[in-house]
């Protein structure tokens, strides 16, 4: 059964965007701001995804390694670095965010078995890489704030208080896909891509009613669902006209509460988010404390240790025409709380919760059961469980993806394909 890894790093760099073969205004024209000499920096956040089978021990690798692998060949060599002096690559290509990402890919596989390089380079923007040549996405967030309430006209059972108008503030990312230019490293124009959503979007929606002011919305139900998918058919054709596909659009309603909408038809990834405190100690039952010591270092001590660990629960559906809900909300809070928050929270798994009696209870197989006792609830909502993330720490994340946790054999390729669509 495979499983995905998240390792959390950073490093501090500066870099400027400058062609030796364009004279000053050319490359003031192209760049702008970001030419001027010598440059402006950034603290990069990277984030390392990698994919492998779980071994007997409850592990895909062994985290601290992959945190020296990652700074020996990647940070370590890039913090308080001048990135155009520091790799040959970023002669050949300017270090923008998607480039960054791709040469750290390309020093980083030979080591881990990557399968996404997220790097950010300010919260605004980050840029993702999966080994696919040339091809990267990149991301821009925003915000707006809007006004709604939910069809009063249909059963306030479903909606309860949301039938009556009210308003959050809307958070917004929208990922589009393209090539890197062979010279600029660029696969858009950023500041473009941020005139259209402003333009087509946010000039559109902030501090609206959208059941008053959209007309798209006097019949159809304005549930998060739904104005994602609005969004979406908005921005299609201007980011095509950039060069690159709308790859993604995902909006916040809340902390706790997000969609995915890849443009599929009606199909969307429906997220919530929650939280719970557990202890745990890594110690295989039947290993000695020496062995389990040399295993899991210091989180094999006896007495354990502890853990705010936050959940993320991603189902797959319909977006229901009459509703404009995937799933309902209620149900699957309540199926989250009975099964997973209830039983874990305030507990220590290895002693209150009895698959853990003789499971290791690692992220990686938290995440597994975590995956398996929501799967059968869920479905009888109507909906698909798609995928569970498990945060244990800023720094370390575990993904199990749904549809390939119950395989012996997982498959990269599809592995692959399924990060794209989340």
């Amino acid at each position: 059964m495979q499983c995905i890894v998240n390792r959390r790093a950073q490093f501090l760099a500066s870099h400027r965007y400058w062609l030796p073969e364009l004279s000053e205004s050319e490359n003031w024209e192209k760049f702008g701001p970001f030419s001027k000499f010598p440059g402006q920096g950034h603290n990069y956040v990277l984030f390392i995804s990698m994919a492998g089978e779980l071994d007997e021990y409850g592990m895909v690798l062994n985290l601290s390694d992959v945190k020296h692998v990652i700074k020996k060949e990647a940070t370590g060599q890039l913090d308080f670095a001048y990135l155009n002096d520091l790799w040959p690559e970023f002669q050949e290509t300017l270090p923008t965010t998607e480039n960054i990402a791709k040469v750290i890919w390309q020093r980083l596989a030979p080591h881990l078995p990557l399968v996404r390089v997220q790097l950010f380079e300010h919260p605004q923007l980050w840029a993702d890489y999966r080994g696919e040549g040339k091809k990267a996405t990149l991301t821009i967030s925003t915000h707006f704030s809007a006004a709604h309430r939910l069809a009063p006209n249909l059963s306030p059972e479903q909606y309860g208080k949301c039938t009556r108008t009210h308003g959050h503030n809307y958070h917004l990312e929208v990922t589009v896909e393209g090539e890197m230019d062979s010279r600029t490293g660029m696969i858009v124009d950023v500041k473009a891509l941020n005139q259209v959503v402003e333009d087509y979007v946010i000039s559109k929606l902030d501090h609206s009613c959208l059941n008053e002011d959209i007309p798209d919305f006097a019949e159809v139900v304005p549930t998060t669902e739904n104005i994602a998918r609005y969004i979406s058919n908005l921005l299609e054709l201007p980011i095509q006209g950039l060069g690159v596909k709308l790859a993604n659009v995902k909006l916040y309603e809340s902390h706790q509460l997000w969609i995915d909408y890849p443009g599929n038809g009606s199909e969307t990834f429906f997220s919530v988010a929650t939280h719970f405190s557990a202890a745990h100690r890594l110690a295989h039952p039947h290993l000695s404390l020496e062995k389990n010591k040399e295993i899991y270092g210091k989180c094999a001590r006896v007495n354990g240790h502890g853990h705010n660990y936050q959940l993320e629960v991603t189902v797959k559906g319909e977006i229901d025409s009459r509703t404009g809900m995937a799933i309902d909300l209620l149900g699957l809070n309540q199926i989250i709380n009975d099964y997973v928050v209830e039983p874990f929270d305030h507990s220590f798994l290895n002693k209150d919760v009895p698959f853990f009696g003789e499971a290791v209870p690692t992220a990686e197989n938290i995440a597994l059961y975590i995956t398996n006792v929501l799967r059968s609830p869920i479905q009888e909502l109507g909906a698909e469980l798609y995928k569970i993330k498990l945060v244990e720490s800023p720094n370390n994340a575990c993904e199990i993806y749904a549809l390939q946790s119950d395989s012996s054999v997982g498959d990269t390729a599809k592995d692959q394909q399924l990060l794209a669509a989340v």
